[in-house]
């Protein structure tokens, strides 16, 4: 069965030859040989019939941070990746789906008959193609422009935690839009920079212009050019000695990690 990458990592973790060495209370491996015990190959790691230790350590023992308890109950109560929907909502959307695609498709033929004039773009004129087929857009025009002022909310300053909208109306069913000159500062929920990372005051900022005097400003480049700094080869050796492997490697969000 297919899993997702959470439970891919929890059950690299279950099946780890050293989940049940002696740990210190922030979770890092105590004593023994990193260089020797670790997981010789990818498949002792990810194998679900792997060895698991079985004797005691002679070192006094400290509870894991998640034991394999905890692990095993959660991966009995964990969802699939692809949840079972049922029937009669799978059935009543994709009937809701097939409704608006043919009134949409009806609207446009009764248009072109009575008001051929606001289907012009969608023709051909003067020897050359519309730039799109009214099938293309039938979706920008018929569904998504009913629908469009819930998500393109117009903002001015800075989206932070909190940001200012600009209220605004429509008339003709959000073809047009007309603003009546009032903003409101509303929570902000649709953008990433819901932590305030893009604003320039705040605890973020201060904390950015802390590290930045302190490590410089070459954390975010690449590890060949500036990038390669104290505080990463300190938190690659914390993460060796948690996964009690040799070392570890930390790459940044992108597609050596996705």
């Amino acid at each position: 069965t297919a899993m997702g990458k959470g439970q891919r990592a929890v059950q690299a973790f279950r099946s780890t030859e050293f989940i049940e060495k002696p740990r210190d209370q922030e979770g890092l491996v105590l004593g023994g040989n990193p260089f020797k015990d670790a997981p010789s190959t990818s498949a002792s790691l990810l194998s679900k019939k792997s060895t698991v230790l079985s004797e005691k350590s002679a070192s006094p023992a400290v509870v894991p941070t998640v034991s394999k308890e905890v692990i095993e109950a959660g991966l009995k109560d964990e969802p699939s990746e692809l949840e079972s929907v049922p029937t009669f909502i799978l059935v009543t959307t994709y009937l809701s789906f097939l409704m608006l695609i043919l009134f949409a498709h009806a609207r446009d033929f009764v248009g072109k008959l009575v008001n051929p004039e606001q289907y012009v773009q969608l023709r051909e004129q003067n020897g050359y193609a519309p730039m799109v087929s009214d099938f293309e857009s039938l979706w920008t025009r018929r569904l998504y422009g009913r629908i469009r002022d819930c998500f393109n909310r117009p903002i001015t300053g800075v989206a932070g935690g909190r940001v200012n909208l600009l209220e605004r109306v429509s008339h003709d069913f959000n073809t047009t839009f007309e603003f009546t000159g009032r903003i409101r500062n509303v929570l902000n929920l649709a953008s990433y920079n819901y932590l305030g990372f893009a604003q320039s005051h705040g605890p973020c900022a201060d904390k950015v212009e802390e590290a930045m005097r302190e490590h410089g400003i070459t954390q975010a480049s690449s590890r060949v050019e500036a990038g390669r700094s104290k505080l990463l080869v300190e938190t690659e050796e914390m993460v060796a000695r948690f996964m009690g492997t040799e070392a570890a490697l930390i790459v940044s969000m992108g597609y050596a990690t996705n």
